[in-house]
């Protein structure tokens, strides 16, 4: 018998009711979505919840489910970074876990979007972070461009463009590693010590933002000039803290980005690279100055970087940038102005005579490009392979073309040949100028570099300079001195290879051997003295804020000069002696007690710690001071 649908009607199940109204418990229509309630608050309706299973819980799925975990999350909680995190955790929730594959992978997809600039630390000191940056960094870093960095901040671009917040982390892991007292004072007067007890935890902090705005599909997207200096202050901050490995990594990744945003074949015969064109767009679009200024800026400095760490002992194999040639040149130099005066449409020239922040980086830049001969030979058959006139030639050249830079730098840039007026010590005003430990909650005192500079803008500047001053000096001392180490290193190689052909009767050529190594004797006796010379004329103000890297560049030209064979020193190096000993001591522990070192992340910066800081660096400025009192006479130290 047929069933009458009239008499007890079958139920329609009702579909589940959406997030909002099942959080206010309030009857769902099926209208939607959106559905009324929802309408009429105007939120979005949506159906996101987790549904839960009805009864007890399935005790095997619930042990599959922790089985699973256990393999995806090995060993997690556990490290000090771990725990760093957590103690700042409102910054970075976790997701609930989707119940289904297409939440998934738009959770995967929108993840980063979820990170803000107050992931790395509290706003207000994040800004003071930025000035510090500017100040002291971006000197010897020229980019990002500035004006257009902090427009950006001020509109908040980290919540909505995941590559200026990996830019801006990895900003702040290079600030922390070079001048770790720099974020140690604002996070003292903010009561925010807690978050970073030591240097390192935030440098892996701002480490691991960096890399998690780039996402899973990172290696598929077009790539900016953004993520290229997001890799040089990685590769920075790794470099700093004696990471090498990572720091060959992410300079390597660095080059690889700017090589596939401009450093390629240019389309026209005698055209250099350029970054100010956008070769992914279909239309044409005009000229982006800024864009090419930075791509500039950034493969220079990647350069001086790669140069730089050669020096102290890395193969020129381990990063290679291929010599430039006619087919394959480098980008030129970037061009002498300040970041105010570089507009998207235009730059603005400034005077010839005018000394830019610029000015300084270009004459670094002359220092490293010396090397480029000898790099070019070592790259493609090696120095041994080379006659040893030819060997002697190429460092005899480089050696009077690194010589000769000092000579044309401007006045804003030069040290003074007199200790009496050097920059370290000239003036009583500045003579007591320096970083001190923040002395929160009591106001800081006046001879506090931040305080001078704060009240008088127009020291920032003359700051700049001085920085830029100490790196072009100890730069050039450092790569003169490679270049009469390694003349010496080839000699001795020279000398006892018992199958190397005897010139007979060649006057002129015994004659051009002679003036070469008596060359190279001096000028070992010249580094001696202008070591002395430039650190009695560098103040800690000057050298701390870059430590990281002119601290190393010292320590390395000292060790080298102590550590030659005797029959090589003359009368000033073995005079010197006991001075450089002493000097290697108090930089070896400068090194100690910096970003790295035998800090322990998990463990809080002590007050002790700070003191013993602050008496390290009172030990290298009453060095520096005898230094400056004797003159070249260091046997008296």
């Amino acid at each position: 018998m047929p069933r009458d649908p009239t008499v007890n009607p079958k139920l329609t199940r009702l579909r589940r009711a959406c997030d909002m109204c099942s959080q206010r418990k309030v009857k769902c229509d099926e209208a939607g979505p959106p559905c009324r309630p929802c309408s009429e608050l105007n939120v979005e309706c949506t159906f996101k919840r987790e549904l839960k299973r009805r009864g007890p819980p399935n005790k095997h799925a619930e042990a599959a489910r922790a089985a699973r975990r256990q393999r995806i999350e090995p060993g997690m909680g556990g490290s000090p970074t771990t725990a760093a995190f957590t103690s700042y955790g409102a910054a970075v929730t976790p997701s609930p876990s989707p119940h289904n594959a297409a939440q998934a992978l738009v959770s995967i997809a929108e993840g980063p979007g979820r990170l803000d600039a107050e992931a790395i630390a509290p706003l207000p000191i994040l800004e003071l972070l930025i000035d510090d940056f500017f100040t002291y960094i971006h000197p010897l870093a020229p980019f990002p461009h500035e004006p257009t960095f902090r427009h950006s901040f001020a509109n908040r671009e980290d919540r909505t463009n995941p590559e200026f917040l990996g830019l801006l982390s990895s900003m702040i892991a290079s600030l922390v590693s070079s001048f770790p007292r720099s974020a140690r004072q604002h996070l003292k007067t903010q009561h925010s010590t807690h978050l970073f007890p030591r240097a390192i935890v935030m440098i892996e902090r701002c480490r691991d933002i960096a890399l998690d705005t780039r996402g899973p599909r990172w290696a598929l997207k077009q790539k900016t000039l953004d993520d290229a200096a997001t890799s040089y202050f990685l590769g920075l901050a790794a470099g700093y803290t004696f990471q090498v490995p990572r720091f060959r990594y992410f300079m390597s990744e660095c080059l690889s980005l700017i090589r596939e945003l401009g450093f390629h074949r240019p389309k026209h015969p005698n055209e250099l690279p350029t970054f100010g064109n956008d070769n992914c767009s279909p239309d044409p679009l005009p000229f982006h100055h800024i864009k090419d200024q930075i791509g500039k800026r950034i493969f220079w400095c990647l350069l001086l970087g790669v140069r730089s760490f050669s020096q102290l002992g890395a193969s020129h194999a381990d990063l290679v940038i291929a010599p430039s040639t006619p087919g394959l040149p480098y980008p030129a130099l970037p061009e002498n102005v300040d970041d105010l005066y570089i507009m998207a449409n235009e730059i603005v020239y400034p005077p010839e005579s005018s000394v830019t922040l610029l000015t300084g980086f270009r004459f670094a830049v002359d220092i490293y490009t010396t090397m480029n001969a000898i790099v070019s030979v070592e790259l493609v058959y090696g120095m041994s392979t080379l006659p040893w006139s030819d060997q002697r030639s190429l460092l005899r050249d480089a050696l009077i073309a690194a010589k000769d830079i000092i000579d044309r730098l401007p006045p804003e840039l030069q040290l003074s040949a007199s200790h009496e007026q050097s920059s370290g010590f000239g003036t009583l005003e500045d003579a007591d100028l320096q970083y001190v430990p923040p002395a929160y909650p009591s106001s800081q005192p006046p001879n506090d570099v931040r305080n001078v500079i704060k009240n008088h803008p127009q020291r920032r500047r003359q700051l700049q300079y001085e920085i830029q001053k100490a790196n072009i000096y100890i730069s050039q001392m450092a790569t003169r001195s490679f270049y009469v180490e390694l003349y010496f290193n080839l000699r001795d190689v020279h000398v006892s290879d018992p199958n190397k052909e005897e010139q007979v009767g060649d006057s002129a050529e015994d004659a051009e051997a002679a003036r070469v190594f008596e060359l190279m004797t001096a000028e070992r006796e010249l580094i001696v003295q202008n070591l002395l010379h430039v650190l009695g004329s560098i103040s800690q103000r000057n050298l701390e804020p870059n430590g990281g890297s002119l601290i190393n560049k010292v320590r390395q030209v000292a060790s080298t000069l102590l550590n030659d064979a005797p029959e090589r020193k003359g009368p000033v190096a073995m005079k010197s002696e006991e001075a450089l000993v002493k000097l290697i001591d108090v930089l070896l522990k400068l090194e100690g007690t910096g970003p790295s070192g035998s800090n322990i992340a998990g463990e809080n910066m002590t007050p002790q710690d700070e003191e013993e800081e602050m008496r390290n660096w009172a030990h290298l400025r009453d060095y520096q001071q005898r230094f400056a009192a004797h003159g070249d006479f260091a046997g008296n130290i």
